[in-house]
């Protein structure tokens, strides 16, 4: 089976995406699998050898793309420029950066990306199906059905964001003409897709009544393979992740509710892996370098022998009410992570967020949603060995239940074939 995979991001087992896709990949050993994707990064997988990049700075050039020679990736490649535009974007006001994603689109617009090269691209390689990540980047939609037309064969999409509703707060009018008109392309992008994947049951609900296509669960999955040991001396707490939407309050908080259980010996301490540059309002309390230690971004494979050799995992979504519409549908993959860890979970968000729910309902971590309730449970952690085992063993629990690496591997293995094949798929 030929799968073409239409994304915005490079396939880098560092950035989230692409470890995603990687996740998702790997249950195809046999198939040959090519990329289209629309930023600056070079890849770094070993899984996909073909790509086609278009990016924002190859839209004004002459070639406004290019085929990538076909090669093993699986080694470090370039830097990361998208990493950098993603921090300078975070210190944008959100008025200016709605604004300027108008813009961005606009130039997606008005250029013409539908080269020669990007046709022979896809017929050369011949797509048995096509996998197309849902954005807020309604430019990648646009790649994604350009694509599909060419190869004239079927497409699966994946959304594991809000990027349809109105349940918003912003009050810049280039947001919202950015929401309608990217509500249009995910409309059509459905439209076209003969299934959809979405990581949680609230937003699976709510986008068939509104689309009336078919969709199904599909999150990250582990092997859930760790042994579950007693905790270490000091506690050792983890986070990885980014910084953004807030999140940085919350370990702000973590780090302020450790400090008092180190004063006469130290107790526990909190390591922050994330690609996030940190302003110095944060780093003062995230990097104090007794009770906190902010490292940089880590490969994947690395980053589980971090968390192997830690007793707690923070899983973290913001309180503000901005954020919690944003993520309200939403479902991190840092949460399969986390109950991969062979640690015990501590997820700190509001109540009703999709990724908290799942976990307080499945009573797979401690749930904290009120931060002046966060150093209560953080102490009660510390102080308590067997609350870390117990829970590491209800994280474990769940993942065995839910997100097994063979179960999922073989469900999609199954959904792709009986979509390239015409067939129903079982929901």
């Amino acid at each position: 089976m030929n799968i073409l995979v239409v994304s915005y991001e490079a396939w880098r087992d560092t950035n989230n995406g692409g470890n995603v896709l990687s996740n998702i990949f790997r249950a195809f050993p046999d198939a040959e699998l090519a990329q289209i994707y629309c930023s600056g990064e070079a890849p770094q997988n070993s899984i996909c050898r073909r790509y086609y990049q278009i990016s924002d700075s190859m839209l004004l050039s002459k070639a406004k793309g290019r085929r990538l020679e076909e090669k093993d990736y699986s080694a470090a490649g370039e830097a990361e420029p998208t990493a950098i535009e993603n921090q300078i974007n975070s210190r944008i006001p959100g008025a200016f950066k709605s604004a300027s994603q108008l813009v961005r689109e606009l130039m997606w617009t008005v250029m013409d990306w539908k080269t020669d090269e990007l046709r022979a691209f896809i017929t050369d390689f011949k797509p048995d199906i096509i996998f197309a990540p849902c954005y807020y980047y309604y430019h990648v939609s646009k790649v994604a059905l350009y694509a599909r037309s060419v190869a004239k064969c079927p497409m699966i999409s994946y959304i594991s964001d809000d990027n349809y509703s109105l349940k918003q707060i912003r009050f810049a009018p280039s947001f919202w003409i950015n929401r309608l008109i990217t509500r249009k392309w995910i409309r059509r992008m459905f439209a076209e897709s003969s299934l959809i994947y979405t990581m949680t049951r609230t937003q699976k609900t709510e986008y068939e009544k509104l689309f009336g296509r078919p969709m199904k669960l599909l999150c990250k999955s582990a092997p859930f393979e760790r042994i579950i040991t007693e905790p270490g001396e000091p506690v050792r707490f983890i986070y990885a992740g980014s910084l953004y939407l807030n999140r940085w309050r919350i370990l702000e908080a973590a780090a302020k509710a450790i400090a008092p259980l180190n004063e006469n010996k130290i107790k526990a301490q909190l390591h922050i892996y994330s690609g996030t540059k940190p302003e110095p309002r944060w780093e003062k309390t995230l990097n104090d370098g007794k009770n906190s230690f902010l490292h940089g971004l880590i490969p994947y494979r690395e980053l589980e022998e971090r968390y192997n050799g830690s007793d707690v995992a923070i899983f973290a979504e913001s309180f503000d009410l901005k954020n919690r519409l944003l993520t309200r549908l939403s479902f991190s993959t840092k949460i399969i992570d986390c109950l991969n860890s062979g640690c015990a979970v501590l997820a700190v968000g509001p109540a009703k967020q999709g990724g908290m729910d799942y976990l307080f309902e499945n009573d797979a971590a401690v749930c904290v949603n009120d931060l002046k309730d966060l150093p209560g449970a953080v102490r009660a952690l510390v102080e308590s060995p067997e609350l870390i085992v117990e829970y590491s063993e209800k994280a474990n629990q769940l993942g065995k239940k839910n997100h097994m690496k063979a179960d999922i591997e073989n469900m999609l293995r199954k959904d792709f074939s009986d979509i390239a094949a015409g067939r129903p798929v079982n929901r």
